[in-house]
């Protein structure tokens, strides 16, 4: 189902929240530091070879701006008490934009972030396990790591042994022959991936997918695609495609205690590039197809009893794409799924996307994304470029989820970190920290909340207990400053704690900046994105 309003707790934290804060206030007048409401930074620990870490220095400047202040966290005269008290009028601060935050209306409510496994996890898993599982930290730790708790398995179709065409890690083994017979060995890599996220990681939420059906299905006996860029899969062989993808769900199940939320038997199905000879899997499927295989899939999950599986779809290059086809959608295609999947390069129509989600009842998820056909720089202009896909996203989309497409690639501007297999090593770069700005402070259960400014992002906690505003300045040039207006906040600490990546810092951790009637007052140099936690106690 649909998750547009907060958590039972968070909702009911939120309401309570001001009554405890003016029975307080009667009793007493507390001054008092907030407790530090995200984990500590270090982000030393999660590189071999990494960029630096991210703990406070004192030659850092204090991210306060005019009639602000730094402050440690025990600094006095900060907010607090109950709505219901006058609450001071806010102006901007001379040279700041003032940008006002209302947890009342709420947004979309977080499952949280994530990465598919392929390509990286295809390698990455035949490393030494010691090695191997340090890169799985990287990704699972929301202390030193992302944090990240969706996984994205890929089911591979398996290309033709004797048709060699696809990039290095990018020909994922399949588990069915032609002669219908399944290897379960097969896909070794990625499932030691995946097994040990299972084992490490918290909340998760894994999904199955697939880029193509196995090349013996398809008309062009290729797992790329078709000569023409048109559909691919053989006719009588739908119901044969959803018989394979169950069955990797039902196995991986009842072998690895793995239980796949969902099943995407398509991957930008739209798109007209998929023909054969290519350099990665891919299957075209016009709309009619679609629809074929969505319900064919369904069934099956149906039929063998897999019903803690459903069906997600159509993840669409373009969300125009994907608001055009499932408007298109019969009624049977739509009761057959249940979440909608979606790929951010693409198409503007995010709003509508939403819209339309929303009156589907439908959960959407943004779950696939990248700097496609962008030409950048560097590391630096790749993290800036992604935190504004990512803020834009979550602003208009506003999916219950964002999922990377690739955390490690030979690319590095498609990269959280890069990989050595010769050395069977990591590093963090660039969009290593500008993620975790993210990910580690807006965890799972959060729900989004309005801030009037399109530069950023705000959202409280799962129990209620902060708020997290991640701004970004895309400015190469000037520094910006802002006054918060934190007014229509249930209650405010004294501080607010503040982290930043940009092209000298690695989500560096900053002086505490001072809150003062309800008011942050706070600059933001020049190509930079910064997360300020917000205590709300």
């Amino acid at each position: 189902m649909r998750q547009t309003a907060p958590p039972e707790a968070a909702r009911t934290s939120l309401k309570i929240r001001p009554l405890v804060a003016s029975l307080a206030a009667l009793a007493v007048a507390v001054s008092c530091s907030p407790s530090d409401p995200g984990p500590s930074v270090d982000a030393a620990a999660a590189g071999s070879g990494g960029q630096g870490g991210s703990g406070g220095s004192p030659g850092v400047s204090a991210t306060a701006g005019p009639g602000g202040g730094s402050s440690s966290a025990g600094a006095t005269g900060g907010s607090g008490g109950s709505p219901s008290e006058p609450r001071p009028v806010v102006t901007a601060a001379p040279g700041t934009e003032l940008v006002r935050i209302d947890t009342d209306e709420l947004h979309q409510s977080f499952e949280g972030w994530g990465t598919s496994l392929c390509w990286w996890a295809h390698h990455v898993g035949g490393w030494d396990e010691a090695r191997r599982n340090a890169v799985v930290d990287a990704v699972v730790d929301p202390v030193s790591g992302l944090g990240y708790n969706i996984f994205r398995y890929n089911i591979g179709g398996g290309e033709n042994p004797s048709h060699e065409h696809m990039e290095k890690h990018r020909e994922m083994p399949g588990f069915q022959a032609a002669d219908g017979t399944f290897t379960w060995e097969n896909d070794a890599n990625q499932r030691a991936v995946l097994l040990r996220i299972a084992a490490r990681g918290k909340d998760l939420i894994f999904e199955a997918f697939s880029n193509s059906p196995p090349y013996w299905m398809t008309n062009s006996g290729c797992a790329s695609g078709s000569g023409n860029g048109g559909d691919n899969l053989k006719a009588d062989h739908y119901d044969d495609f959803a018989h394979y993808l169950t069955e990797v769900v039902r196995h991986y199940r009842d072998e690895h205690a793995i239980t796949f939320r969902t099943l995407e038997p398509l991957n930008e199905p739209q798109a007209s590039w998929w023909k054969s000879n290519g350099s990665q899997e891919g299957c075209h499927f016009d709309r009619a197809s679609q629809e074929k295989i969505i319900q064919e899939v369904a069934e099956q999950l149906a039929s063998k009893g897999l019903g803690e599986t459903v069906v997600s779809a159509s993840d669409e290059n373009s969300m125009d794409d994907a608001v055009r086809n499932i408007s298109a959608f019969g009624a049977e295609t739509l009761a057959a799924f249940q979440q909608i999947n979606v790929h951010s390069y693409a198409g503007s129509q995010r709003k509508e996307l939403r819209r339309l989600a929303t009156e589907l009842d439908k959960r959407l998820w943004q779950s696939e994304s990248g700097p496609l056909g962008q030409s950048l720089s560097d590391d630096t202009d790749a993290a800036m470029f992604m935190a504004e896909r990512i803020i834009r996203d979550l602003r208009e989309l506003r999916p219950e989820a964002w999922v990377d497409w690739q955390s490690g690639d030979p690319s590095r501007s498609w990269a959280s970190f890069t990989l050595n297999d010769r050395e069977q090593s990591y590093a963090p770069i660039k969009r290593f920290y500008m993620h975790a700005g993210f990910s580690r402070y807006i965890r799972p259960g959060a729900t989004f909340v309005e801030v009037d400014s399109e530069d950023m992002v705000a959202a409280v906690s799962a129990d209620g207990s902060s708020l997290t505003l991640v701004v970004r300045n895309g400015d190469r040039d000037a520094s910006r400053g802002y006054t918060f207006d934190l007014t229509r906040l249930p209650t405010v600490g004294l501080a607010a704690q503040a982290h930043r990546t940009s092209r000298t810092e690695d989500l560096e951790r900053l002086p505490d900046t001072a809150i003062e009637d309800y008011r942050l007052v706070v600059t933001v140099p020049a190509f930079s994105v910064t997360t300020f936690v917000i205590p709300m106690p």
